[in-house]
């Protein structure tokens, strides 16, 4: 009967476009087990997929004890399962998806502790578990399809990971009001199972309505402008990848400083033969060969590998370039430069 309730739950946290998917495996049930009671992943599965009061919540769970429900829904909320908002007497709840959002919130407080050390292994074996089901699973049979159509719909668009260099992420942050600063969850992970990393770990962070929730449920703490311009400023010397998600009118509002050692997306990304084609990005590095003087100061930096000599002269793969711009800051000779490939913007909005 609880497998029956977290088989549900998997499919509701599927619903929310989970950049990591819930697989029905030992290795998800144990971590939905440890996330949520069963009466938890029953009120996550009852909730809609937008902002929803405690009435609403009920009126699908068919219950009429409401100020428990809110107690419940309350509590969800500071374990960081659902986004609470709105003032006592008016708030509005929203089922979180996996990643980002579940996964980064039991790991953001930077806790070292036997629960959150149990946590991490179940993560990790769980990500092992993704890739073998993965690799194991029978390709779908395709029927015929049904004919496309195009359909006007009146509502935001939602903006997926996006790779955004350091200056236009220097824009976005003077652009916002509300900032708050946690854990790297990757490189936390990665101390909590014994592999830890040398890079910077405080250098998550979270904007606008999104912050507040953040750091008034204890996750992150309130920080300024200068003092996240800062922190982005560390980064970018460390050579990490500013990884950005920002759905508007949802949660996430999210900024992630990734390396290729512990991230889940960099490492995904460069064991994949077309990096570019993998992730949202604007921006594509041009060399000036001219003013390249062959050093390979940039070829050990980028992640992706995306630059190589070839008799003497450095060169571009394209497939491979996410547009991150790492690689500027350690050119002599500023031979790298950022074309813009799109010609349009990742608003920041919340």
């Amino acid at each position: 009967m609880v497998n029956v309730v977290y088989d549900k739950l998997a499919a509701a946290l599927n619903a929310r476009g989970t950049s990591v998917p819930a697989v029905k495996c030992k290795e998800f049930y144990d971590l939905a087990e440890f996330l949520f009671t069963p009466e938890e992943a029953s009120i996550f599965c009852a909730m809609p997929i937008e902002y929803a009061s405690v009435e609403e919540i009920g009126t699908n769970l068919v219950r009429k004890d409401l100020d428990r429900l809110a107690a419940e829904l309350e509590k969800m909320g500071d374990k960081g399962l659902v986004h609470v908002k709105g003032e006592a007497g008016n708030k509005k709840y929203e089922a979180l998806p996996f990643v980002p959002g579940i996964f980064e919130f039991q790991l953001m407080r930077g806790i070292v502790d036997e629960r959150h050390k149990k946590w991490a292994f179940l993560l990790l074996a769980y990500s092992k578990a993704i890739k073998r089901e993965m690799m194991s699973a029978t390709p779908p049979v395709l029927e015929k399809s049904a004919p496309g159509r195009k359909v006007s719909v009146e509502k935001d668009v939602t903006y997926p990971t996006t790779v955004i260099p350091y200056k236009e992420m220097k824009q976005l942050i003077m652009d916002t009001e509300h900032i708050a600063a946690g854990t790297c969850v990757c490189r936390h992970q990665g101390n909590l199972i014994g592999k830890p990393s040398t890079e910077p770990t405080n250098n998550c962070m979270v904007f606008g309505e999104s912050a507040e929730f953040t750091y008034e449920r204890g996750f992150t703490k309130k920080i300024t402008k200068e003092e996240a311009l800062q922190r982005l400023e560390v980064a970018e010397e460390a050579g990490l990848v500013h990884c950005y998600v920002n759905n508007p009118g949802q949660f996430t509002n999210l900024l992630c400083n990734c390396c290729g050692c512990h991230c889940w997306i960099i490492k995904g990304l460069r064991n994949s033969p077309a990096p570019r084609q993998m992730i949202n990005n604007r921006y594509l590095i041009r060399i000036d060969d001219e003013a390249c003087i062959s050093c390979e100061a940039c070829i050990e930096r980028c992640w992706m590998k995306a630059l190589k000599l070839e008799d003497g002269k450095l060169v571009r793969d394209e497939k491979r370039c996410i547009g991150c711009g790492i690689c500027m800051r350690v050119c002599p000779t500023d031979a790298l430069i950022l074309d813009d490939k799109e010609g349009s913007k990742v608003p920041l909005r919340h």
